[in-house]
Protein backbone atom coordinates (compact mmCIF):
# COMPACT_ATOMS: atom_id res chain seq x y z
CA UNK A 1 0.00 0.00 0.00
CA UNK A 2 1.03 3.29 -0.99
CA UNK A 3 0.43 6.53 1.14
CA UNK A 4 1.42 10.00 0.89
CA UNK A 5 2.46 11.44 4.63
CA UNK A 6 2.11 14.71 6.72
CA UNK A 7 6.03 15.73 5.16
CA UNK A 8 4.64 15.22 1.94
CA UNK A 9 7.20 11.89 0.96
CA UNK A 10 5.46 8.80 0.17
CA UNK A 11 6.28 4.98 1.70
CA UNK A 12 4.89 2.11 0.91
CA UNK A 13 3.41 -0.27 3.89
CA UNK A 14 3.72 -4.13 3.41
CA UNK A 15 5.38 -7.24 4.88
CA UNK A 16 8.53 -7.97 5.31
CA UNK A 17 10.27 -9.81 2.43
CA UNK A 18 13.42 -11.98 2.81
CA UNK A 19 15.22 -9.21 0.47
CA UNK A 20 14.52 -6.68 3.18
CA UNK A 21 17.37 -8.33 5.16
CA UNK A 22 20.20 -5.80 4.87
CA UNK A 23 17.49 -3.07 4.80
CA UNK A 24 16.07 -3.86 8.11
CA UNK A 25 19.51 -4.45 9.51
CA UNK A 26 20.42 -0.87 8.41
CA UNK A 27 16.89 0.69 9.51
CA UNK A 28 17.61 -1.14 13.50
CA UNK A 29 21.37 0.00 13.22
CA UNK A 30 20.06 3.35 12.56
CA UNK A 31 17.96 4.26 15.62
CA UNK A 32 18.49 6.68 18.01
CA UNK A 33 19.86 5.17 21.69
CA UNK A 34 16.30 6.32 22.82
CA UNK A 35 14.47 5.12 20.24
CA UNK A 36 16.89 1.39 20.49
CA UNK A 37 15.90 1.60 24.58
CA UNK A 38 12.19 2.01 23.99
CA UNK A 39 11.68 -1.39 21.65
CA UNK A 40 12.37 -4.38 23.32
CA UNK A 41 10.97 -7.56 20.83
CA UNK A 42 14.48 -8.33 20.05
CA UNK A 43 18.17 -7.18 19.93
CA UNK A 44 19.65 -5.48 17.03
CA UNK A 45 22.71 -7.35 15.96
CA UNK A 46 23.23 -9.19 12.69
CA UNK A 47 23.13 -12.29 14.00
CA UNK A 48 19.23 -11.79 15.75
CA UNK A 49 18.67 -10.62 12.25
CA UNK A 50 19.87 -13.55 10.41
CA UNK A 51 17.79 -16.19 12.53
CA UNK A 52 14.55 -13.63 11.46
CA UNK A 53 14.89 -14.53 8.12
CA UNK A 54 16.07 -17.85 8.53
CA UNK A 55 14.12 -18.98 10.94
CA UNK A 56 10.36 -17.09 10.51
CA UNK A 57 8.36 -17.44 13.22
CA UNK A 58 5.20 -18.58 11.82
CA UNK A 59 3.27 -16.34 15.05
CA UNK A 60 4.93 -13.62 14.44
CA UNK A 61 3.71 -11.55 11.66
CA UNK A 62 6.17 -8.20 10.36
CA UNK A 63 5.73 -5.64 8.49
CA UNK A 64 8.03 -2.52 7.36
CA UNK A 65 7.53 0.97 5.42
CA UNK A 66 9.74 1.83 2.39
CA UNK A 67 10.91 5.32 1.53
CA UNK A 68 9.87 5.22 -1.83
CA UNK A 69 12.92 8.18 -2.88
CA UNK A 70 15.41 6.82 -1.29
CA UNK A 71 14.20 2.62 -1.05
CA UNK A 72 15.07 2.08 2.92
CA UNK A 73 13.35 1.07 5.36
CA UNK A 74 11.47 3.56 7.63
CA UNK A 75 9.51 1.81 10.22
CA UNK A 76 9.11 -1.98 11.32
CA UNK A 77 6.18 -3.30 13.24
CA UNK A 78 5.67 -6.93 14.62
CA UNK A 79 3.01 -8.79 15.83
CA UNK A 80 2.85 -11.76 17.67
CA UNK A 81 -0.28 -14.36 17.73
CA UNK A 82 -1.49 -14.39 21.47
CA UNK A 83 1.07 -12.83 24.08
CA UNK A 84 4.71 -12.96 25.16
CA UNK A 85 5.15 -15.27 28.27
CA UNK A 86 5.62 -11.97 30.43
CA UNK A 87 2.65 -10.49 29.17
CA UNK A 88 1.01 -13.90 29.84
CA UNK A 89 1.27 -13.86 33.40
CA UNK A 90 0.93 -10.53 34.37
CA UNK A 91 -2.64 -10.27 32.77
CA UNK A 92 -2.93 -13.62 34.53
CA UNK A 93 -2.21 -12.16 38.03
CA UNK A 94 -5.09 -9.69 37.57
CA UNK A 95 -7.04 -12.00 36.26
CA UNK A 96 -7.49 -10.51 32.89
CA UNK A 97 -7.10 -13.42 30.37
CA UNK A 98 -7.33 -13.06 26.19
CA UNK A 99 -8.06 -15.63 23.67
CA UNK A 100 -5.10 -16.17 21.97
CA UNK A 101 -6.79 -17.33 18.85
CA UNK A 102 -8.77 -13.70 18.54
CA UNK A 103 -5.61 -12.00 20.42
CA UNK A 104 -2.79 -10.41 18.83
CA UNK A 105 1.18 -8.76 20.77
CA UNK A 106 2.29 -5.50 18.83
CA UNK A 107 5.40 -3.66 18.90
CA UNK A 108 6.40 -0.73 16.72
CA UNK A 109 8.85 0.97 15.99
CA UNK A 110 9.41 4.45 13.04
CA UNK A 111 12.64 5.18 12.31
CA UNK A 112 13.49 8.55 14.55
CA UNK A 113 13.46 11.07 11.31
CA UNK A 114 9.78 9.86 10.94
CA UNK A 115 8.06 10.26 13.98
CA UNK A 116 5.29 12.49 13.74
CA UNK A 117 4.95 12.14 10.31
CA UNK A 118 1.90 10.50 10.41
CA UNK A 119 3.61 7.35 9.09
CA UNK A 120 2.94 4.72 12.48
CA UNK A 121 -0.71 5.64 12.62
CA UNK A 122 -1.15 4.57 8.84
CA UNK A 123 0.94 1.77 9.03
CA UNK A 124 -1.10 0.74 12.81
CA UNK A 125 -4.55 1.05 10.86
CA UNK A 126 -2.91 -0.82 7.79
CA UNK A 127 -2.18 -3.32 10.16
CA UNK A 128 -5.05 -3.16 11.93
CA UNK A 129 -7.28 -3.93 8.81
CA UNK A 130 -4.94 -7.11 7.83
CA UNK A 131 -5.58 -8.71 11.47
CA UNK A 132 -9.70 -7.72 11.47
CA UNK A 133 -9.74 -10.07 8.11
CA UNK A 134 -8.25 -12.66 10.18
CA UNK A 135 -10.95 -12.51 12.84
CA UNK A 136 -8.37 -11.00 15.88
CA UNK A 137 -10.02 -8.66 18.17
CA UNK A 138 -7.51 -7.49 20.68
CA UNK A 139 -4.42 -5.75 19.89
CA UNK A 140 -2.04 -5.54 23.65
CA UNK A 141 1.69 -3.96 23.67
CA UNK A 142 4.18 -6.28 23.72
CA UNK A 143 5.79 -5.19 26.71
CA UNK A 144 3.40 -2.49 27.88
CA UNK A 145 4.74 0.96 27.10
CA UNK A 146 7.52 3.20 29.15
CA UNK A 147 4.87 5.96 31.17
CA UNK A 148 8.21 8.21 30.22
CA UNK A 149 7.66 7.67 26.47
CA UNK A 150 5.11 10.24 26.93
CA UNK A 151 5.41 10.80 22.90
CA UNK A 152 4.39 6.62 22.38
CA UNK A 153 1.45 6.86 25.18
CA UNK A 154 -0.21 9.66 23.68
CA UNK A 155 0.09 7.73 20.30
CA UNK A 156 -1.81 4.95 21.42
CA UNK A 157 -4.28 7.06 22.96
CA UNK A 158 -5.15 8.73 19.82
CA UNK A 159 -5.27 5.53 17.89
CA UNK A 160 -8.35 4.02 20.63
CA UNK A 161 -5.70 2.07 22.71
CA UNK A 162 -7.37 1.51 26.71
CA UNK A 163 -5.17 2.60 29.67
CA UNK A 164 -5.43 -1.24 31.59
CA UNK A 165 -2.61 -1.39 34.27
CA UNK A 166 0.66 -0.32 35.82
CA UNK A 167 3.43 -2.27 35.69
CA UNK A 168 7.32 -2.06 36.76
CA UNK A 169 10.01 -3.47 34.61
CA UNK A 170 13.48 -2.83 34.87
CA UNK A 171 13.40 -0.05 37.72
CA UNK A 172 10.59 1.60 35.00
CA UNK A 173 7.10 2.24 35.13
CA UNK A 174 5.43 0.62 32.55
CA UNK A 175 1.74 0.66 31.20
CA UNK A 176 -0.81 -1.69 29.90
CA UNK A 177 -2.80 -0.68 27.43
CA UNK A 178 -5.26 -2.97 24.80
CA UNK A 179 -7.17 -1.96 21.38
CA UNK A 180 -10.79 -3.71 21.13
CA UNK A 181 -11.02 -3.99 17.45
CA UNK A 182 -14.28 -3.48 16.19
Amino acid sequence: MNITLLNQKTVTIRSLMQSDKTSLYNYLQNLSPESRSRFGPHSFDRTTIDNIFDNPDNDIFRFIATNESAHDTVAYMLVKKGLIEEDRQRYEQRNQTYPKDSTVTFAPSVADAWQSSGLGTAMLHFIENELKSKGIRHILLWGGVQASNTKAVHYYKKNGYQFISTFWHNDMENYDMVKALT
